[in-house]
């Protein structure tokens, strides 16, 4: 029995192409914050192997800073991993929802197996865009880790000009 509204499919559709588009969305932002979490990273390395005491002016612990540094470029490549399955999934269930909505209409295939496939992939998709999430969430709090190694503005100056830095 064919459906009395030839576009229910669309809706059915409209989820998973919305999520593919919010993958997208954070995928943008990772990456950005990988490229400014990388940068740092990599300066940190820099400054321990120049032994300039740098990282030691500006963290009261400064092998942890490095370490929180690591690991947030670390949780960030996780991510990264995580929203493009997940992009990639939600990608898949719109493609089979369009080819799906095609075959259930015009080829009288039974809607069940289709419908079944569609919301088992659509969980995955959702389960690792979820655990993405997390992962960012862990990520972020590195991050106030890092701020909380901080020396306070006034110490840093304190700091500077005891040790005669520019």
């Amino acid at each position: 029995m064919m459906p009395s509204d030839p576009f229910a499919a669309l809706t059915f559709i409209t989820g998973p192409a919305i999520l593919t588009n919010a993958c997208a969305i954070l995928q943008n932002g990772v990456n950005i914050r990988y490229n400014l979490a990388i940068t740092q990273w990599r300066e940190f390395r820099a400054s321990v192997a120049e032994q300039d005491d740098r990282l030691a002016l500006l963290f009261v612990d400064p092998n942890l800073a490095l370490r929180l540094a690591e690991q947030r470029v670390r949780l960030q490549l996780r991510a990264l991993g995580q929203l493009n399955a997940a992009a990639a999934l939600f990608g898949a269930v719109t493609v089979c929802g369009l080819v799906g909505a095609f075959l259930v209409q015009t080829l009288s295939v039974p809607a069940g197996p289709v419908s079944l496939f569609m919301v088992v992939a659509g969980a995955a998709a959702l389960a690792v865009m979820l655990s993405a999430i997390t992962t960012l969430f862990l990520e972020g709090a590195c991050g106030r880790s890092m701020v909380r190694l901080h020396y306070p503005a006034a110490d840093y100056s304190t700091r500077r000009a005891a040790t005669g830095a520019s």
